[in-house]
């Protein structure tokens, strides 16, 4: 049965910008409501606004702190009255530098956000998404930073390594009836802030070949609707993940330090 998202609602967390505001102006085009949900008020409210004036869906803002303890039943307790049947769990933040020079407490709050958070809010939703007749769909936001081990950013790979591989497992954990299809989708480099709060703009990683967020988001959403298990975004990006399963760790290292160099990475 084809999924349609006319008249749907969906959650969308992390989606004051970048990548995630993308996915809900894409799902907007295809007619979707959405709640949107991240920490700046300001930001949300313009894509509301933007949202319901140029697509004519509801669109409602959340400003919550996803890094609280409580944040997922805070954030339940709004959405309650509303049929969510789409979940995209875009939400995270990446850290960045030599793992032995990190900030605890900054890794920390990454994993909490990018591993728990999200791992939480699918738990908690599932019931309810499982149960929509009409059927369902996840889309978790991964990485192909999650395929293999990064250097100067190790942490935040091994944050989307979780959800890379948490997505697979709820895939082949779902009966083949199931209305409830999970898609991972697995940016490589995304034209958005990050680079910028993670102090990678002028690295040599993110000098080319970077892809815009609308590109990204498009590819996302047309694999969720067809209830694809995984999609990697951009054919450079499907090369990489491809050549880092077969490639020798020698030559995995030699060529991830030299990507990095610039990054303080010997």
């Amino acid at each position: 049965m084809t999924f349609v998202l006319k008249d749907r609602w969906a959650l969308i967390t992390g989606a004051s910008s970048g990548i995630g505001a993308a996915l809900a102006r894409e799902l907007a085009s295809r007619g979707t409501h959405c709640i949107l949900v991240a920490r700046r008020q300001r930001e949300l409210d313009g894509l509301a606004k933007e949202l319901s004036g140029q697509f004519k869906v509801e669109a409602k803002a959340i400003a919550l702190d996803l890094t609280h303890p409580d944040a997922v039943s805070t954030l339940l307790g709004h959405i309650l009255e509303l049929p969510v049947s789409v979940l995209v769990n875009n939400a995270g933040v990446g850290v960045t530098g030599p793992f032995h020079m990190g900030d605890p407490e900054a890794l920390s709050r990454m994993i909490q956000l990018n591993v728990c958070f999200m791992m939480q809010l699918t738990h908690a939703m599932w019931t309810t998404l499982a149960g929509c007749e009409q059927g369902s769909r996840i889309l978790n936001v991964g990485s192909i930073a999650g395929a293999q081990g990064v250097p100067h950013m190790a942490a935040y790979a091994a944050t989307k390594a979780f959800v890379n591989h948490l997505s697979q497992g709820l895939t082949f954990e779902q009966p083949a009836h199931s209305k409830l299809r999970i898609t991972c989708l697995m940016p490589g480099k995304t034209e958005s802030e990050f680079f910028d709060v993670a102090g990678m703009r002028n690295s040599r990683f993110v000098s080319s070949n970077v892809m815009s967020p609308r590109d990204v988001a498009r590819i996302g959403i047309d694999a969720m609707v067809k209830g694809k298990a995984q999609v990697v975004a951009g054919w450079l990006n499907r090369l990489s993940v491809w050549s880092g399963r077969f490639s020798p760790t020698w030559l995995l290292r030699w060529t991830m330090r030299h990507l990095f160099r610039d990054m303080g990475v010997n």
